[in-house]
């Protein structure tokens, strides 16, 4: 048996003919108009932005699919794989698995920060009373005020961050950043 939230059966199972499809719909939503924008297939990501971006990103619009319901015959990617391999997951995983399925990506104000423990968030967009995130990592990185795109799951009576979590840039974005990286990749494809 798995311990902890391991996602690396469903992600693996969101790969399947029956799933891979509506992957690559929730890739495409997530993406779709950077790579057009840009002029960038989906394998050249990493390149452009780093792994560990290609990876949040990635999780982002995976995560997103645990949320759709998918027609006909109202499917769900979480309830597809609990009924089919929920046999091979710990329970924590499928309780975390179902609270994925009911979470909204939004944004989120940090307050109370305290490094190794958590932080207090907002959600801006829903206008929620501040919620307290039990966060070792993020803790360790985000400052009073910062905004976040994440998920907020409630587990076991606890407030936890899914795993793809953006931080915002609400000033101008530095040079080596990612996003001047794809800007910089856009320029090298068009011609001039």
């Amino acid at each position: 048996m798995k311990r902890g939230h391991d996602l690396s059966g469903v992600m693996k199972f969101a790969t399947s003919p029956a799933w891979g499809e509506h992957l690559g719909e929730a890739l495409g939503d997530h993406l779709g108009l950077a790579m057009e924008e840009f002029d960038f297939e989906a394998d050249e990501l990493a390149d452009i932005v780093g792994d560990h971006w290609a990876g949040v990103l990635w999780g982002c619009a995976f995560e997103d699919l645990l949320t759709r319901t998918i027609e006909p015959g109202d499917r769900n990617i979480v309830d597809d794989y609990i009924r089919r391999r929920g046999w091979n997951e710990s329970g924590p995983t499928k309780i975390y698995l179902r609270a994925l399925r009911s979470s909204v990506m939004s944004l989120h104000e940090v307050s109370e920060v305290e490094p190794g423990s958590g932080f207090l968030v907002r959600d801006l967009i829903q206008g929620s009373e501040p919620l307290r995130v039990s966060e070792r990592s993020a803790s360790q990185t985000l400052k009073q005020w910062d905004r976040i795109g994440a998920r907020v799951v409630q587990v076991g009576g606890k407030h936890l961050l899914s795993g793809a979590c953006c931080r915002s840039l609400w000033r101008r974005p530095r040079r080596s950043s990612p996003i001047y990286g794809a800007r910089r990749a856009s320029a090298a494809r068009k011609p001039r």
